[in-house]
């Protein structure tokens, strides 16, 4: 089996913390015109609201969806901030839906490092 391509490896490293990440991700590109609220994204993804909740905030800060706040309900949306992130997004997801086990465990690979982890969460991201 080949290797995950350097770039898209890069990519999940940088802007993909989790599977929920990922599986947000790819619902959100099915549709980038339909507009989800947290309850029915959460229940889409198979996971927490709460939790969906964060990973969207995560997310917005790497500028790969948009979320509204209305009062107390939140909307999101894919819309990736730039053409370089979309084709990004657009090559990890189609190296996950070709070979899902090895995007998976590429994920769960990055979280065996909990210092790592744990440093990434401080670096800041630079827009250009």
């Amino acid at each position: 089996m080949e290797p995950i391509p350097e770039d898209v490896s890069r990519f999940m490293h940088d802007y993909v913390e989790t599977i929920d990440q990922l599986e947000i991700l790819r619902v959100l590109s099915e549709g980038p015109e339909r507009e989800w609220d947290i309850a029915s994204l959460a229940h889409e993804v198979q996971a927490e609201p709460q939790r969906v909740r964060a990973h969207l905030a995560a997310m917005t800060a790497r500028d790969l969806l948009s979320m509204t706040v209305r009062g107390p309900n939140v909307a999101c949306r894919y819309g990736a901030g730039s053409t370089e992130l979309d084709g990004m997004v657009s090559r990890l997801l189609q190296v996950y839906r070709e070979r899902p086990v090895t995007m998976i465990k590429l994920v769960y690979e990055r979280a065996r490092d909990p210092l790592r982890a744990f440093a990434d969460a401080f670096r800041f991201r630079r827009k250009d």
